[in-house]
């Protein structure tokens, strides 16, 4: 008999398989290591719930004497996460475990310290300790080789550029190393950059500058936020006309018009080259020439966020139904937002954002719809970050506990005034204690009130009584027919020579007169009080029909009007009394400088508005933002 035969080459082959398919789906699943489970990261209170519950993990930069050279990063490269021991507990292994930061706001307390970054419990428990780092300027260095070069996907290095050395002032500030100011300019108003390089950024450690051209100002290199725009769009798109002049020649001047045209296409390269630049920062800003922003009042705010949740955050607008923070008061963006930014952005610019970006108008529009495609939610942070400037806010008891972090439109003179007031206060009350809109407003706006100003607008605005057509002509004939007839009887008088009994008789008439007046202004006063009520804003013109017969009357109508704050009034037409119940400043309107609006005078209620603010008074900080 043959030693294989048919049979025992059947079982051999089964066994063999069999034993396959049991080393392959069994042995292999139970020696595997099981992977790590990232944790959920909730908001405060868990009130917001996120699109992807599981946040990547964060970059964890690493603390030196001095400011390290950044390590390249190419496009589509995720930061390394081999080394990350917070994942693990490594981190805590090697101290005590500290309790939570103390954040100000009571409830926030009581979270046994989940909040807390645990790179810091690896520090002996001390959650407080800073370190001295310099102050580094980063600098972006693209690649160009081929055609494909200049397109969205075009790869990203970073170098250090050469330190610049941080005011005195600012050597307190806790958290300054973990925040990036993105600073977006252009050729045509780059002169406006001072202000700011003497002042805000003097105390900013990381931090960049993209325009519309590369170059280098007093010693600080500024970024071609467009060099990544693909070759197709700048030739397809007028815009780009100015652009491909001065990119030929440097020492073209650039219509600032034209330029404006611009800044839409600068946004999305700019944030994806600011974060491939700095990627361990925990959050970045961005701003342009015209912000004020709060350094002191950034750094509190930042450090009561979790870097790792993915925000977006701004004063918030809508243009043609779309949600957007506002770019003029700043954004505010969190390296949990930027990790899913930039991954969308390999994915989507060159074939999705970079069409879009020809139809749509302005480039805060175009970011909030890449951050929809990235899965990043937008938070409104009003009033925290603010499109007004001091004296165009309405400070009302909406704002006056919450800390002013940014102001807008805000002008070279209005920049060193803020950053004056800034360093004023950190000096007096440290870096932890914040400036509120309440500080703001006692700073700006109250050593200027007054019962009148001539040629002043205080922009009063909640409600509006104008005088019918004709009222001024028909008040100047009364007053004729007045002074007519007191003319007559005068006339009269004298003509008739009376006595002494008639003209006691005479006199006695007017004072009969003047006693019925106030006895009727006795019982009027009796029925307004019965019928002290909060008054309706809507209806006031019905009630006070006169009251824009002159600056006097508009005057007297605010202070029979419960709660008015304020008042203005125009001589425009027949003339306009405007009627405020929230503080404002206003400026000053120079008499036929507007033909239209006529001649401004303004006034506030002093003593009201003192009572008023006491009762605000401030028992927390409002440091809470909403979706």
């Amino acid at each position: 008999m043959p030693l294989l035969t048919p049979s025992r080459l059947a079982i051999i082959l089964v066994s063999c398989s069999l034993l396959s398919f049991f080393w392959t789906f069994g042995l292999s699943q139970q020696s595997a290591q099981p992977e790590p489970v990232l944790p959920i990261i909730d908001h405060y209170e868990h009130k917001n719930v996120h699109s992807e519950p599981l946040i990547p993990r964060p970059v964890i930069d690493e603390t030196y004497a001095t400011a390290p050279t950044p390590t390249p990063t190419a496009h589509g490269e995720r930061p390394a996460e081999s080394d990350d021991g917070r994942w693990n507990g490594k981190a805590t292994q090697s101290g005590k475990t500290p309790g939570p930061t103390e954040t100000g706001i009571a409830e926030f307390e009581e979270d046994g310290g989940r909040w807390e970054d645990k790179d810091k419990q690896g520090e002996g428990g001390k959650s407080g300790k800073t370190h001295a780092i310099s102050a580094t300027l980063l600098k972006a260095n693209p690649v160009a080789s081929n055609a494909h070069v200049m397109n969205a996907t075009a790869v990203i290095t970073s170098a250090a550029a050469p330190t610049h050395t941080l005011d005195k002032f600012c050597k307190d500030a806790q958290g300054a190393e973990h925040v990036m100011i993105i600073l977006r300019t252009s050729k045509a108003e780059i002169g406006k950059l001072s202000t700011h390089l003497r002042n805000l950024l003097a105390c900013v450690p990381s931090y960049a500058i993209f325009s519309d051209h590369a170059a280098e100002f007093q010693g600080h290199p500024v970024h071609d936020a467009l060099e990544s725009v693909s070759r197709g769009a700048k030739r397809k798109h007028a815009e780009f006309q100015e652009y491909r002049i001065m990119d030929s020649d440097t020492e073209h001047t650039p219509d600032p018009k034209k330029m404006k045209e611009l800044e839409k296409w600068k946004f999305l390269p700019m944030v994806y080259k600011a974060y491939h630049m700095n990627p361990s920062a925990r959050f970045f800003v961005l701003i342009e020439a015209e912000t004020a922003l709060s350094w002191a009042n950034l750094l509190q705010w930042t450090s009561r966020l979790d870097y790792r949740i993915p925000y977006y955050s701004g004063a918030r607008g809508i243009i043609a139904g779309t949600k957007l923070a506002q770019r003029g008061p700043g954004i505010l963006l969190s390296q949990g937002a930027l990790r899913q930014y930039s991954k969308a952005y390999d994915e989507l610019y060159t074939s999705k954002w970079e069409p879009s970006l020809g139809k749509e108008c302005c480039g805060d529009l175009m970011l909030a719809k890449a951050m929809t495609d990235a899965h990043v939610e937008l938070y409104s942070s009003w009033p925290l970050l603010q499109g007004e400037q001091p004296h165009t806010l309405d400070f009302s008891k909406k704002v006056w506990c919450a800390p002013a972090v940014s102001w807008h439109h805000m002008d070279a003179e209005q920049l060193d005034v803020q950053w004056g007031r800034e360093k004023n206060w950190t000096k007096q009350h440290g870096w932890s204690k914040p400036y509120l809109f309440r500080d703001a407003f006692h700073d700006y706006i109250h050593p200027h009130l007054a019962p009148q100003k001539a040629n002043w607008d205080n922009l009063s605005s909640d409600t509006k009584i104008i005088a019918p057509k004709g009222r001024q002509q028909a008040l100047r004939q009364e007053a004729n027919r007045l002074r007519k007839i007191a003319k007559e009887e005068q006339a009269w008088l004298e003509r008739e020579k009376m006595g002494s009994f008639t003209r006691s008789l005479v006199a006695a008439a007017p004072r009969a007169d003047k006693e019925k007046d106030k006895d009727k202004e006795k019982g009027k006063e009796k029925e307004k009080a019965k019928e002290k009520q909060p008054p309706n804003w809507d209806k006031l013109a019905e009630k006070f029909a006169h009251a824009a017969d002159s600056s006097q009357t508009c005057a007297a109508t605010c202070e029979d009007v419960e709660d008015c704050l304020q008042w203005r009034y125009t001589d425009k037409g027949d003339g306009e009394c405007h009627l405020g119940k929230v503080l404002r400043l206003g400026a000053k309107k120079e008499e036929g400088k507007e033909k239209d609006e006529g001649m401004w005078k303004s006034g506030w209620l002093v003593d009201r508005i003192e009572s008023v603010t006491k009762s605000w008074a401030c028992k927390k900080v409002e440091w809470r933002f909403y979706q």
